[in-house]
């Protein structure tokens, strides 16, 4: 479902926040439409970070330690020069960053856990990690349809960010290969088997198409900014 390409969007513009953050670090100008500074490296805090609102900042060895306060949204990791450690994210899927109506009174919450992901000009040059979102789970009122939870690695592909989910429960299976870059483009192939009629249904609203097999497949590209 078009559900993932907003799971998508979510991860490119937090690759985005990773780029920009060893800027501050080293003293240069930080990027107006990113975070203000206050306090020190060693024990300050960036403010007005889209998403995430306020994170405190403390310096640690080859690197700043972030951490967000107890709530909806929740971020903690390590961000250096080349890149992330032992990243942390959780939100909801409300809180996500888009206008699409069909997301509106969505419940369910979308995660990012990056052990550890090494970023150079741009580009995602090595990473590992898990990613998961139940709100195919959890919105069976509102599709007429109750998926399965889904969850699988993170890695790069490309120079670019990969996201492999996958998740089945009872008779249907859903997989999802999606692509994203600090450019803001990506790419998903997705794929549900299914037998259920109601489901058929509901793919079908969020462009899925049916194949002979009895499989929906959707494949898209664009740009999330």
């Amino acid at each position: 479902m078009r559900l993932l390409l907003i799971v998508a969007a979510l991860l490119a513009g937090l690759a985005s926040l990773v780029r920009h953050f060893p800027l501050a670090w080293a003293g240069a100008a930080v990027p107006e439409n990113v975070a203000t500074l206050s306090g020190t490296v060693w024990n300050g805090q960036a403010h007005d970070l889209p998403l995430l609102g306020t994170v405190a900042v403390k310096g640690v060895l080859g690197g700043i330690r972030l951490e967000t306060p107890p709530g909806e949204v929740n971020l903690s990791g390590t961000i250096g020069p080349g890149g992330v450690d032992d990243l942390v994210l959780s939100m909801p899927v409300a809180r996500l960053p888009t206008t699409d109506a069909r997301l509106a009174g969505l419940s369910g919450r979308v995660s990012l856990r990056i052990d550890e992901a090494e970023i150079a000009d741009g580009h995602c040059l090595s990473a590992t990690g898990t990613a998961a979102t139940d709100v195919l789970a959890v919105n069976g009122g509102q599709f007429g349809w109750a998926g399965p939870s889904l969850d699988g690695p993170v890695d790069c592909a490309d120079g670019r960010l990969r996201l492999r989910l996958s998740g089945t429960d009872g008779g249907e299976t859903v997989s999802a290969t999606i692509i994203t870059g600090l450019d803001g483009v990506y790419q998903t192939d997705m794929r549900v088997i299914t037998g259920d009629a109601a489901a058929g249904n509901a793919l079908s609203l969020f462009g899925f198409v049916p194949a002979d097999d009895g499989t929906f497949n959707l494949s898209e590209q664009g740009r999330w900014r």
